[in-house]
């Protein structure tokens, strides 16, 4: 393999993707287009060849500045694509890695493999990738504040970072703000050692600096610090949704008593924590808000920004990453909109003519489209300040009640993501007034914390969301055993014809806490079959599903599934699954055999904890593996 210290001639710099590829690129994702099979190829000989020679030969011997060989010469979207193989694959090696760092890359993902990132890693990063747009780092435990100061100072154009779980503190965000102008979106989530106040540089510097003129769009600090007071944690929520004009996804704690403050306009309270943090007062930057002294500046950034390619995808992961072309368009026009405001927000008295600007009396509403960290006795003043919302994240101990389900009538028709996370053992029948009101939009539904007793109102829920795309529930076990008698007597026709059909869902998750030291769960919840034939047998574009520990047989299930109508126009159920896991599941050898032979497109079984799954059965599924047209992996402990 031939190595040079020398750098690339010419710039390897590629513009950014168009749109169309990106879409092409997803449509082909589930169906093994012939450039994945060509990489995933590619993947299995850099383990023998390219990647067993540099580690033998070069890698601890060597300090290479750049290395050409067999892979510079692909164009940056195909290493991108090689990258994230390797790492799904858990493929990604240390040698591998070092290959696969190349001027082309825009984007570079450690997340999946973050035990290889290591303090002499960062500079190869800094000085082979020097124009990075993304870097996610997330869970890299092993880089000290210095390391990661100095990594980011290095790369001037990043738009998206993500240091979320690592020991970013205060010192690591205000490099960020000095030295990536072009920052849009940074998470920062689960360090703890980063105190709240250290994210006030994003928006202002106190070393006299003043406002930034970061065109920041999204914030993600979930879980941050250690034993600050909630008031201030209020505060600093409440300066920067003030203070960033263009942030449209936030992810704050007590972002729903920030929303409280700036509508109550109760500012005298955070004076103490402005003055010690060197900050102007949320006084003063309401006013500057309201006159659009801050958002000018901000609004100019942007339009540099998108003049420069800035309409790439990857910014601002979650608001409009996931969504279909008409999402972006929406997202777009609420961009459009921000832009031709000045990045100051409209008030119902503006264009009337009567105010001047900066009058007491006018309204400062937020363009936030995401909203996470929200708690259910907030959520009314987030309707006041949020009118656009499009995703959003609620955290409870308790089910929403009439009120919270009237300030979710404000947003129906334009919620597209949805997530409540229950702190106590909510029923699945206090959660349907909430979800109502926005489920005919809901593309993304998350549900953590429910109990799910028999499968009425499971049922109900999805036929009140019938644009699902993807489905997460984390629920408790049943806390009562139901009668089986009468099983038998079941009008299966009728029913197979009355359960709701989701034909856009892409993605079901629906795991069920039991108990560890039991073998198996309680088979205690035979009607969730139907709910389970809803799902499986009418979305025919599945292909992502995982079931843990469901308290009910699964063999009955995938046979009613084969027996209930096909879609029209659509695939047969099951047809595009590539990713199945079934862990700590009742299902039989003979189901098992029949997915994998009727399912040419699986990719992964996870089987892990299924105690009627014999080791004879693992062995004959390995060696119908090695005959079949797509690779599968099966997982079986």
């Amino acid at each position: 393999m031939p190595l040079f210290r020398a750098s690339l001639s010419g710039s390897a710099k590629g513009g950014p993707r168009k749109r169309k590829i990106k879409i092409a690129r997803r449509e082909q994702r589930g169906c093994g287009s012939l450039a994945r099979l060509c990489l995933w190829s590619l993947a299995e000989n850099m383990k023998d060849v390219w990647t067993k020679d540099y580690t033998q030969n070069y890698m601890d011997q060597y300090c290479f500045r750049y290395i050409m060989g067999p892979f510079n010469v692909l164009p940056g979207h195909l290493v991108e694509e090689l990258l994230s193989l390797l790492s799904s694959r858990h493929l990604l090696a240390r040698g591998a890695l070092h290959l696969l760092l190349l001027p082309q890359l825009q984007r570079l993902s450690l997340a999946s493999c973050s035990g290889l990132v290591t303090p002499s890693l960062c500079p190869l990063i800094a000085v082979r990738c020097p124009s990075l747009l993304c870097l996610d780092l997330s869970g890299a435990q092993q880089l000290c504040s210095p390391v990661l100061c100095q990594l980011i100072g290095a790369l001037p154009s990043l738009r998206s970072l993500s240091l979320a779980g690592t020991s970013c503190d205060g010192g690591i965000v205000g490099t960020a703000a000095a030295r990536c102008p072009a920052l849009q979106h940074l998470d920062v989530s689960r360090c703890h050692r980063l105190a709240p106040t250290g994210l006030l540089p994003l928006a202002y510097r106190p070393d006299g600096g003043g406002y930034t003129r970061l065109a920041l769009r999204s914030l993600l600090a979930l879980d941050i610090g250690f034993g600050e007071e909630e008031e201030e944690r209020a505060w600093v929520a409440a300066f920067l949704l003030l203070a960033l004009p263009l942030l449209v996804r936030a992810a704050l704690e007590e972002l729903g008593d920030a929303c409280r403050l700036i509508a109550g306009r109760d500012f005298a309270r955070g004076d103490g924590f402005a003055a010690r943090a060197g900050v102007p007062g949320l006084r003063e930057v309401w006013g500057w808000r309201v006159s659009g002294e801050i958002g000018g500046e901000r609004e100019a950034a942007g339009r540099e920004l998108l003049s420069d390619g800035g309409g790439d995808e990857g910014w601002v992961p979650g608001v409009a990453s996931e969504s279909e072309g008409e999402d972006e368009a929406e997202a777009e026009e609420g961009e459009r909109a921000l832009r031709g405001n000045g990045g100051r927000n409209a008030s119902p008295s503006d264009g009337q003519g009567g105010d001047r600007e900066g009058d007491p009396e006018k309204e400062v509403t937020l363009c936030l489209q995401d909203a996470q960290g929200v708690t259910w006795e907030s959520l009314g003043e987030l309707g006041r300040m949020c009118p656009n919302l499009r995703s959003l994240a609620l955290i409870g101990e308790e089910g929403a009640g009439q009120h919270s389900a009237r300030v979710m009538a404000q947003w129906a028709g334009q919620l597209h993501s949805l997530s409540l996370q229950l702190a106590g053992d909510g029923d699945l029948q206090e959660v349907l007034p909430f979800v109502r009101p926005v489920g005919a939009s809901l593309t993304s539904l998350t549900l953590e914390g429910v109990m799910m007793e028999g499968s009425a109102s499971f049922l109900q829920l999805l036929r009140a969301c019938p644009k699902l795309k993807t489905l997460h529930v984390h629920a408790g076990p049943p806390s009562s055993a139901e009668e089986e008698e009468g099983d038998e007597e079941e009008d299966v026709e009728a029913n197979l014809r009355d359960v709701p059909c989701l034909p856009l869902l892409h993605s079901l998750k629906l795991n069920f806490l039991s108990d560890q030291r039991q073998k198996r769960p309680v088979m205690s919840c035979r009607a969730l079959k139907w709910a389970l034939v809803a799902l499986l047998g009418g979305s025919p574009l599945l292909e992502k599903v995982s079931l843990t520990a469901l308290p009910c047989p699964l063999d009955d299930v995938f046979l009613m599934v084969r027996r209930r109508p096909p879609v029209p126009s659509k695939p047969a159920p099951l047809q595009c699954l590539h990713d199945l896991s079934m862990t700590r599941c009742d299902v039989s050898e003979e189901t098992v055999m029949l997915l994998v032979s009727s399912n040419n497109h699986l990719s992964f079984l996870d089987l892990s904890g299924c105690w009627p799954v014999t080791v004879n059965c693992i062995m004959q599924l390995q060696q119908k593996a090695t005959r079949r047209r797509y690779p599968l992996t099966v997982v079986w402990t």
